[in-house]
């Protein structure tokens, strides 16, 4: 069912132009190897704590070298180790925040990233293919990549290829519905 866009910018749309669908990629495209850096921060993060736990065991390499001579170097280390994992996971957090994918019932958007925002559309009639693939990995966890070849004004083709897609065979029938609709001359 066409409805109003939710991440998509109405701006963007035009007025009697409908979201058939609209997500953004599986978060587990980005957020794994962010997560996983946010662990070994914030490991660095009560490493560097532990003196001021009270009644905190000593763990026998650790709080020598913090008590000894390079003790304070090694306590930047660790507060640095922290800080950057922590940009690390915020700058893939809004990588995925800012990455949709979008079908209307005109054509196809694209819009990805963080300060400068990049918004790629494609007319429904110049889409020539449309291909699914999912990798078992990602058809357990249901999500797979889309791929739209298309043709441009020029006889160039180019494809378009949305990754992480959630539900991609259901999308790809969406879209296969709509284009029936708005392309397929009525006979």
């Amino acid at each position: 069912m066409p409805g109003k866009a939710k991440l998509v910018p109405k701006s963007l749309l035009s007025s009697d132009e409908r979201v058939v669908f609209e997500s953004r990629p599986s978060a587990l495209k980005y957020m794994v190897s962010g997560s996983l850096v946010l662990v070994i921060g914030l490991a660095a993060l009560v490493m560097f704590a532990w003196k001021w736990i009270p009644d905190a065991p000593s763990i026998p390499y650790l709080t020598e070298q913090l008590e000894g001579d390079y003790g304070q170097y090694i306590e930047w280390v660790l507060i640095g180790v922290f800080v950057l994992a922590l940009l690390y996971f915020a700058t893939k957090w809004l990588r995925w925040g800012s990455t949709v994918y979008a079908i209307t019932d005109e054509r196809i958007i694209t819009q990805k990233g963080i300060l400068n925002k990049v918004y790629d559309d494609v007319p429904l009639n110049q889409i020539t293919n449309v291909d699914v693939s999912q990798s078992i990995g990602k058809r357990m966890v249901g999500y797979g990549t889309i791929v739209f070849s298309t043709t441009g004004s020029a006889g160039r083709k180019d494809a378009v290829r949305w990754e992480w897609v959630p539900h991609p065979v259901t999308v790809r029938r969406k879209l296969q519905e709509v284009m029936d609709i708005r392309v397929k001359p009525k006979q």
